[in-house]
Formats: structure tokens, sequence, C-alpha cells
């Protein structure tokens, strides 16, 4: 099934659906106006990465939709300020680079059960609880 297919049999009020759909702008391009509330879109502190991601954010902004940006494995000002330069009329939520995600990784888990506490579990938490609201 279709990512398209997929939104298209979720309807009705009250339900929250996160789908991590793969990476480019193929699923935005398909995207049709009403099949999602809200796109969120992840960007890595790369040139490449940054590029995909405006031009996904620019197709998302035609779709009527909501575009949230995650601003990943940030390490420092400078990694906040390239992704803010080229995505900053968005609202942005940063993940640092974190260790614990990195860990959680490697063996297989989520983040929240190697450390409930992290920066990197706690920017995810707040996205979760931004998108729920």
């Amino acid at each position: 099934m279709s990512p398209e297919q997929l939104l298209g049999e979720l309807e009705g009020d009250g339900q929250v659906v996160v789908g991590d759909l793969e990476a480019g702008i193929g699923t935005v391009l398909r995207l049709k106006p009403g099949m999602a509330d809200a796109v969120v879109i992840v960007a890595q502190p790369t040139a490449k990465s940054i590029d995909i991601a405006a031009r996904a954010a620019r197709i998302a902004a035609t779709r009527e939709v909501e575009i949230l940006v995650v601003a990943n494995r940030v390490r420092d000002d400078a990694d906040l300020a390239a992704i803010r330069a080229e995505l900053g009329a968005h609202e942005i939520f940063v993940v640092p680079d974190d260790p614990a995600i990195l860990r959680a990784d490697q063996d297989g888990l989520a983040p929240i059960d190697v450390d409930a506490g992290s920066p990197g579990v706690a920017a995810i938490a707040a996205l979760a609880e931004r998108l729920a609201g």
C-alpha cells in the first residue's frame, strides 16, 4: 500500500498518526490537499540534507498542510544557523546530537528506553506533544 493510499484510509477526528516515510520529496510531491494536517520535515546540518528539506518545504507549502521542521543531530549554533537560514520560516524543533540516541540506535532500542531524560528524547517528546496538541 502506498503512503497516499494509507493516508486515504485513515479518516476521522481525534486520531494522530505519525508516518515515517521515505526520505526525499517523493511523498510530498504525491500528497494531495486534505490528506494530512501536517508535514514534519527532518533536516540534518549538511548542505544536501538542508537543500532537500528546503525543496520539500516549498512543495508542502502548496499542499495546504502545516509544516514543522526537525533540525536533527544539531551539534552547535552553526549547525542550527545553517538550517534556520533555509527553513527558518517554519516552526523548528531542535534535536541535539545526543549520545543516548546513537546508543539506542546501535542497540536496536527506543531512545526513551536508553535514557528517558536525555536532551534528544526531551526534544522528540516536545515535538510529539506539539503534534498531538
